[in-house]
């Protein structure tokens, strides 16, 4: 795979994971799913509300829209990422950060976080076949 090749490939990805995030933010679960891969394999791995959960497309489905319907304001800030491409249709990309998420009841939960994700190219758009994240509270200082 040429230099010019791997380039192409992770500017593609990144269109993806900026989409996948701005839609995050906006709190959009229809427009985050738009980007993630509807297939007996799909595996999302990760906490959701401080509960781990090993869930398959519809789980996630499930799951991501029920969060986002507790919510009034999620933000990530992605402080490093890291693109390490496979194949020409597959990419590993990582990222660290943090966020904070604002429930509609509660209290202002603020985290650490880094999330894992497999890209496939597929039908001629990136998808996310594997996401892994985990977080942890931020503790006041």
């Amino acid at each position: 795979m040429s230099e010019i090749n791997r380039d192409a490939i992770i500017e593609d990805v990144r269109k993806t994971v900026n989409r996948i995030f701005e839609a995050s933010e906006k709190l959009d679960s229809e427009a985050v799913l738009a980007h993630y891969h509807n297939h007996a394999d799909f595996r999302f791995s990760g906490l959701i509300l401080g509960q781990a959960f090993n869930l398959n497309y519809d789980e996630f489905t499930i799951a991501l829209k029920g969060v986002y319907e507790t919510m009034v304001e999620q933000k990530v800030i992605r402080e490093t990422e890291f693109f390490n491409v496979l194949s020409e249709t597959k990419v590993l990309y990582n990222t660290t950060g943090t966020g904070c998420q604002i429930p509609k009841e509660g209290e202002r939960m603020d985290f650490n976080l880094i999330i894992t994700m497999i890209f496939s190219l597929i039908d001629g758009e990136w998808k996310v076949i594997h996401e892994t994240e985990a977080q942890t509270i931020k503790k006041e200082e």
